[in-house]
Parts: C-alpha cells; sequence; structure tokens
C-alpha cells in the first residue's frame, strides 16, 4: 500500500495494557504528536482475543480522546497463539503461482486450528546474502482465526476508527527499532528483539533487518507475579506490587554468568476497498495484501505537571530503592550458565532490603527458565542457518525496565543488550512530556510506534518498496 502522506495511529491491545502512538511524516521524518496509555478492562480479552469488542472499542475512544489523537485512520496489531500463526516457513524455489497453490497446503500444516475458517497472507523472502542457485526459498506466512479478525475489526468500528491495515507484531516492533535505523544500518546487522509482555514473550531474530525466526514463550511479567505469590504466600494483587517496588536482578548473585558457545507490511490490508464491516459467517482461506516491503504492566504514575498517559506495565519505574552494584567477579565458581542463589539479605558489607532479598529469591527460577528458553531458541535459530552471528538483543515491553535484566541477559547469553528506545528515531512533538519520561515508558511503545509508522519509515529512509526487503515490526 502507498503511502498517503497523512497522519495515522498505530494501536497495540496488550493483555493488561493499551497503547496508542500517533505519528504524521516531519521535515525531518516522523513524528510523534500523541502517546497514550490505559489498562485493559477486565473480561474484554481471552487468552488476548477480543471477546467483547463493543466494551472494548468505547475505552480505546476513551484513550483516543485523552491522548489526543486527531486522526481516525488506524493501523492495529492482533496477537494470540490461539488463533494467530506467524512462521518463516522453507519450500522448495518455485514461481509465484506455483507458492500460491502450496501455500494453500501449508496452512493446514502449521496451524493449530480448522484451516477452513482462516485468513492468510504469505510473501516470498528475498535475502540479499541468497546464493542465485539456493535450490530453497523461506516465506514468511501468517495466519488468523477468520472470527479474531472479525471481532478485531468490529472493536475498531466500535471505536469510530477507520482501519488501513492489521498488522502482526514481530514487524511492527521492528519497523520502530531496526527499520527506523536506515536499511544500510539495518541491512549490517542481525539482533533479536524481546518483546516481554504481560502474559508472552515475543522472540523475533532478524536477519539483516529482516524477520528470519519469530517464536513466542509462555513466560512473562505474569509468570513472575505468580511465583512471588507462591513463595511469599501473598495473593496477586499483593505480589503485583511487591515486584513493581522491589523486583531487582542482583548480579552478585548469578553464578557463573557466561555466553553460550552453542549453536510488510500489514497482514490485513483494507487499503483500495476502504474499511467493510466484519463478515459474519466463516470465509474460506483467503489471500490478502502483505506487503513486506521496505517500508507487563502495572500503573506508572506521570511526572508532576505532565498528563499521565500511563495504565499498568509490569515494574513501576519510578520506584525504587538504591541500586547495589554487582561486583567484578573474581573467578566465579564452575557452575551451570543462568544458576542464581538465594542469598541472605547480609551480603558482604551491604545491608541489603530483606524484602527486596525474598522478592529476588521468588522470581530467580523463573528468571533461570527464561533466559534458558531464549538460549535454546538462539541456538536453534543458529543451527538453521550459515550466517548465524547476533550483533545484539534489544528489550522491550512492560518488564524491559525490571533493574539489571539487560544486564543479566548479556551476561548468560554473551550478546550485547539494551532496553529499546522506538523513540529515539522519531521527534516527540508534543512538549507535555519531559524527555526523562519519555525514556522510562519508552519501552512500552515499540508495536504502537511501529503501526503508526507503516507507510512513514520506508519513505523516509529512502527505501525502495520491493519485496522483502522490509524490516518492518509490530502484531
Amino acid at each position: 500500500m502507498a503511502s498517503s502522506g497523512g497522519p495515522t495511529v498505530g494501536l497495540d491491545i496488550g493483555s493488561h495494557l493499551i497503547k496508542v502512538a500517533e505519528a504524521r511524516p516531519g521535515k525531518g521524518g516522523v513524528v510523534i504528536t500523541a502517546l497514550g496509555l490505559a489498562p485493559t478492562p477486565a473480561g474484554v480479552l481471552e487468552n488476548n482475543v477480543i471477546v467483547d469488542p463493543a466494551a472494548l472499542g468505547q475505552e480505546v475512544k476513551k484513550l483516543l480522546r485523552t491522548a489526543g489523537v486527531s486522526t481516525k485512520r488506524v493501523v492495529s496489531s492482533v496477537s494470540g497463539q490461539s488463533a494467530l500463526v506467524v512462521r518463516v516457513i522453507e519450500v522448495p524455489k518455485m514461481s509465484p503461482s506455483e507458492l500460491a497453490d502450496t501455500m494453500k497446503w501449508e496452512v493446514e500444516r502449521h496451524v493449530p486450528f480448522a484451516a477452513s475458517e482462516v485468513i492468510m497472507d504469505f510473501q516470498a523472502i528475498e535475502r540479499p546474502d541468497e546464493p542465485e542457485d539456493a535450490q530453497n526459498m523461506e516465506v514468511l506466512l501468517a495466519v488468523a482465526q477468520q472470527d479474531m479478525i472479525d471481532r478485531h475489526v468490529a472493536m475498531l468500528f466500535a471505536a469510530g476508527l477507520k482501519p488501513v491495515a492489521i498488522d502482526v507484531e514481530p514487524l511492527s516492533a521492528a519497523r520502530a527499532l531496526i527499520d527506523a535505523e536506515g536499511e544500510a544500518t539495518a541491512s549490517q546487522r542481525n539482533v533479536v528483539i524481546l518483546n516481554i509482555g504481560a502474559s508472552n514473550t515475543d522472540i523475533g531474530v532478524y536477519r539483516g533487518g529482516i524477520l528470519a525466526f519469530p517464536r513466542t514463550l509462555p513466560l512473562a511479567g505474569d509468570s513472575l507475579t505468580k511465583a512471588i505469590s507462591d513463595t511469599m504466600g501473598v495473593d496477586a494483587e499483593e505480589a503485583e506490587k511487591l515486584k513493581r517496588e522491589n523486583a531487582e536482578i542482583f548480579m552478585d548473585q548469578i553464578q557463573a554468568p557466561g555466553a553460550t558457545t552453542a549453536a510488510e507490511e500489514g497482514f490485513l490490508d483494507f487499503s483500495g476497498t476502504g474499511p467493510q464491516p466484519p463478515a459474519t459467517t466463516p470465509q474460506p482461506p483467503q489471500r490478502m495484501p502483505f506487503d513486506l516491503s521496505d517500508s507487563a504492566e502495572e500503573q506508572q504514575p506521570a511526572h508532576e505537571g505532565q498528563p499521565d498517559i500511563t495504565g499498568r506495565h509490569s515494574f513501576d519505574l519510578s520506584a525504587g530503592g538504591e541500586e547495589t552494584p554487582a561486583p567484578a567477579p573474581s573467578a566465579p565458581p564452575a557452575t551451570t550458565s543462568g544458576q542464581l542463589t538465594e542469598t541472605p539479605s547480609h551480603v558482604g558489607d551491604t545491608q541489603r532490603d530483606p524484602v527486596k532479598q525474598q522478592v529476588f529469591n521468588a522470581i530467580a527460577p523463573v528468571l533461570g527458565e527464561f533466559v534458558t528458553e531464549i538460549r535454546r531458541s538462539l541456538e536453534y535459530y543458529r543451527g538453521r542457518v550459515a550466517n548465524n552471528t547476533i550483533d545484539e538483543i534489544l528489550v522491550c515491553g512492560g518488564t524491559a525496565k525490571l533493574p539489571h535484566l539487560d544486564e543479566f541477559l548479556s551476561s548468560e547469553l554473551g550478546i550485547p543488550t539494551r532496553v529499546a528506545n522506538p523513540l529515539r528515531f522519531a521527534a516527540v512533538s508534543s512538549k507535555a512530556f519531559s524527555q526523562e519520561y519519555l525514556d522510562e515508558v519508552a519501552a512500552l511503545f515499540p508495536v504502537a510506534v511501529g503501526l503508526a509508522e507503516r507507510d512513514l519509515v520506508a519513505a523516509g529512509n529512502g527505501s525502495s518498496k520491493s519485496k522483502g526487503k522490509s524490516k518492518g515490526g509490530g502484531k
């Protein structure tokens, strides 16, 4: 779909938090004209699938008004393992017409739900480093249940929005974090994006800026909350509060940190036809435009004198206590990488807050399991491709600001890791928020910003619209 040049709002609905970002083209690139967060109402989602479109639509409408969003054009995202599948698959090299026929059969192999009631799209991926005599080709496949899409569109209409496209999160997040760097930079790097939400963590490996391996883990912010609840004998609400105010990774209690040695555009595009009401009866598998061309969550209080754009995310970014710097390890014991130990609150000469220590002891096993699953995913990816070096891990989502999480992942995986900031490549025109405040909440917005930038990033970085060159982002 060609860029309209007009403003667009990106809408990212998570299990705990709704995020919106409005973007428009500016003289120096993309300009973010509005940002907003609000808690996702209870009972409107089930396994990340909308069950009450009318109620959720009204909440979205309120958030748009509060955030100062002026446009009705929306690009939104869908997620949920029970109703959506995103895969990069390998098939023998073939013509576009042969590929279309093959994909009809591939859908049945890759989806865990009835293939007769789905919407699917696919796009052949062309990589610059692919040999001319290659026997196989990669294809990005996205398949969603028709009913899920129908409910999602009904929610958009209830919010008074005009849908432009429905995207998937791995493409949208990368659009804001990788594509925005420019094609020359993105094409030279292999990057992992960890989007750690409330109920799931999305892992995306991007080779030369193009999605190469997506995976979703059922470990995220809620897993930490449950561990605190179970270990400390408190209810979920108290556990969430303890996590917000006290969760922190103590690097001096991690034994033998070390690296492993092992190993666009939119999904559903309404352009050209205008938005239509959702179908009321199941439809057979459909082919839709899928342009891959370049183109946990807790209450976060607003800073004094600034609008409260936040709802609930996994960690209270303003909470605190003083952080204890991790001492430089000297000859750590040879134990399994990722093993975390329970340590008394008095460590060396440092008197550590006993509550913080209890919380760390509670979440340590989950953190160990989390890093193990990430390592397994990366080793699986490395075993499939020749160019398997990973240059950087970008962490985003509500849990990304857990103190020392980036340091922990970098130590355990041997890969430079940092908390992602999708606003570093775009100007924020609103003067209502300080730069410090924007830096605090930025990790929550990669998907929403990437959705809003869907038609702007490619034009802004000079990338062509040829297929397979997108680094897009978002669900």
